[in-house]
C-alpha cells in the first residue's frame, strides 16, 4: 500500500493510473477507521482496479485555530494513524491519501461557494438545518470537491449512514456533469444494532446499551403494517430516545428521492435520526420504508 501526503503526488499516480488504463475508486473518510469503512474499499475493489482511500481530518481547517487544528493532526499521527494504516492495508487500499487540508482548502481547488448553495438549497427548506448540519456543506462537501479534483476517480463509494452527505454528494457530481459513478453502500451494524461509528467508542457501556434504541426505534416502525402522521412518527421516536437517556438533535422524515420533507406518508420515505447520549452526539442513523412494499 503506498501512502501519498502531497496532492502533487496523488494527480501524478491517478494520471499514470488512466495512461495504463485503470479505473479509480475513491473511498473519503474522516479517518479513525473502522468495520464500517471497510465496506466501503470491499465495494470499491470489487468496481474498480485501484483503491484510493482518501482520510481527511476530523476538524476543519476552516474552522479551527491554527493551534486546535495541529492538535487534531498531531493527537491522530500518535494515537490513531498506525492503526488505520494497518486496517487499510489488509483490506487491500492501494493508497492510503493523507493530504494536509491547507493544502486542500486553495481557490483554485475549492467548490464555488454558488454551487454549495444550489446543493443545500436543492436539498433542505428549513433554518434548522443550516445550523445544525452547516459542517455537512462547510466541510464534508467542501472537501468531497477537491479530493475529486486530485484523485479523479470514476466512482465514489459513500455510505447510506450519513443520508444528508450521501444525497450532497450525488447531487454536486451531477450539477457539476462530473463523470463519476457514485455507489451508495449499506449501512454497516455492530452485532447489538448500532450504526458503525468511529464515535461510538467514546460511549459507556451503558451509553452504548441505550443508543441501541435508535435503530430498535426504526427497525420497529419499519414493521407496522399503517403509518400515522409525520408529527406521530417523531413524536414516537422522540419518545423511545429519551426514554433510553437520550437527546434528539433532530428527526427528519423525507422523500427517498429527493430529501425534502414530507408531510404525510404517502411515497417511499426515509427517516433520519440525529441523537446524543451522554457527552457523545451526532450519533446518525436511518432507514428506508416503502408503504407500498408493505401493503403487499
Amino acid at each position: 500500500m503506498r501512502i501519498i501526503e502531497s496532492i502533487e503526488e496523488m494527480r501524478e499516480y491517478s494520471q499514470q493510473c488512466k495512461r495504463d488504463g485503470k479505473t479509480i475508486a475513491s473511498v473519503d473518510t474522516d479517518a479513525y477507521l473502522h468495520k464500517g469503512h471497510m465496506s466501503l474499499v470491499v465495494i470499491a475493489k470489487e468496481n474498480a482496479d485501484v483503491v484510493v482511500l482518501n482520510a481527511g481530518h476530523s476538524v476543519s481547517y476552516k474552522e479551527t485555530t491554527k493551534e486546535e487544528y495541529n492538535e487534531a493532526v498531531f493527537n491522530y499521527k500518535n494515537d490513531t494513524f498506525l492503526k488505520d494504516l494497518e486496517l487499510a492495508k489488509s483490506y487491500g487500499v492501494d493508497v492510503y491519501f493523507y493530504p494536509a487540508m491547507k493544502e486542500l482548502y486553495v481557490d483554485e481547488l475549492s467548490i464555488p461557494i454558488e454551487m454549495v448553495d444550489k446543493v443545500y438549497n436543492s436539498m433542505r427548506n428549513r433554518d434548522a438545518f443550516q445550523s445544525e448540519d452547516s459542517y455537512l456543506f462547510n466541510y464534508v462537501l467542501g472537501t468531497y470537491f477537491p479530493i475529486f479534483n486530485v484523485v479523479t476517480p470514476d466512482i465514489s463509494v459513500v455510505g447510506q449512514k450519513d443520508a444528508y452527505q450521501s444525497f450532497g454528494v450525488k447531487f454536486l457530481i451531477k450539477q457539476l456533469d462530473l463523470p463519476i459513478e457514485v455507489i451508495i453502500a449499506p449501512i454497516i451494524r455492530d452485532s447489538d444494532g448500532l450504526a458503525c461509528s468511529s464515535k461510538n467508542d467514546f460511549l459507556t457501556s451503558s451509553q452504548r446499551q441505550n443508543a441501541t434504541s435508535i435503530y430498535q426505534t426504526l427497525h420497529e416502525i419499519s414493521r407496522w403494517s399503517t403509518y400515522p402522521s409525520v408529527t406521530e412518527i417523531k413524536e414516537h421516536i422522540t419518545n423511545r430516545i429519551n426514554q433510553a437517556n437520550g437527546d434528539i438533535a433532530h428527526i427528519d422524515i423525507c422523500c427517498v428521492e429527493t430529501l425534502k420533507e414530507l408531510n404525510s406518508i404517502n411515497k417511499k420515505f426515509i427517516i433520519i435520526v440525529n441523537a446524543k447520549f451522554g457527552d457523545v452526539n451526532y450519533l446518525i442513523d436511518n432507514i428506508i420504508i416503502d408503504p407500498e412494499r408493505i401493503k403487499r
